[in-house]
């Protein structure tokens, strides 16, 4: 079996360090972080770089998704010849802990979670906190005064659905990041904890086994389409060229 990881560069930090003790290491393409904010691109990125890893490989049995749901960013992706494995969840938050049934605790917990994690502090603009003085000049420019900071209210609305901020800490990486996370937390007005995170399902990601518990296996010309069972989360779906052949 040959496959490759097509993979969110958020998950990078923790995806490089189970690698140095995995027994199999495949190629890893990281995307860009944010994609998730416009699905669309998502999906045409994502699709993009699997009919290239396709063409790059011609050995190639497996394309591994680094993502979730994702906002139904995935939502019609498909490969011309490999299987693609995807993980049953909607977003990467159950990856970096280890399990959907420990991310359902912690949103019975705390609903209203903003998560940080290594990837997130890495590559990510945080909203509400970084560059708002240059996403203010942005939509002035795009839009003018009144809407701009009409915009920016709208957006700083959104904290308010937000009690506590949540740092997903690795001991490998030591505090490297609880000082940003401190920052953000107290800019943000939110509690900051705590919670470690677990290899689990990266380390099933990088290196299988792809159960079908936790990961949906996608035949080749079969599209990944949401499920409307949310145990299942993504189902296999014939595609339209399949249906009119």
């Amino acid at each position: 079996m040959h496959y490759v990881i097509i993979a969110c560069e958020v998950m990078r930090p923790e995806l490089e360090l189970l690698s140095k003790e995995a027994r199999h290491v495949p190629k890893i393409f990281y995307l860009r972080q944010g994609l998730h904010d416009t699905p669309k691109i998502l999906q045409k990125e994502v699709q993009e770089a699997i009919h290239r890893v396709e063409n790059e490989f011609p050995n190639l049995t497996h394309i591994v998704l680094g993502y979730g749901l994702c906002g139904q960013g995935l939502s019609g992706v498909k490969s011309t010849r490999c299987e693609i494995i995807i993980p049953r969840v909607h977003d990467c938050i159950p990856l970096l802990i280890g399990s959907r049934d420990t991310y359902q605790k912690q949103m019975d917990k705390a609903c209203g979670t903003y998560w940080f994690s290594p990837g997130w502090l890495t590559y990510s603009v945080i909203p509400y906190v970084e560059g708002r003085d240059e996403r203010m000049n942005s939509y002035v420019e795009k839009y003018g005064q009144e809407k701009a900071a009409m915009i920016m209210g709208m957006e700083e609305a959104l904290l308010s659905n937000y009690t506590r901020a949540c740092l997903i800490t690795w001991s490998a990486f030591g505090d490297a990041w609880m000082e940003k996370s401190k920052e953000y937390s107290a800019r943000s007005n939110l509690p900051l904890e705590t919670l470690k995170g677990n290899p689990l399902y990266l380390k099933a990601l990088l290196e299988g086994p792809w159960d079908t518990r936790r990961f949906v296996r996608i035949p080749p010309t079969f599209a990944i389409e949401q499920s409307m069972d949310e145990e299942t989360v993504m189902v296999p779906q014939e595609s339209s060229i399949e249906k009119s052949t």
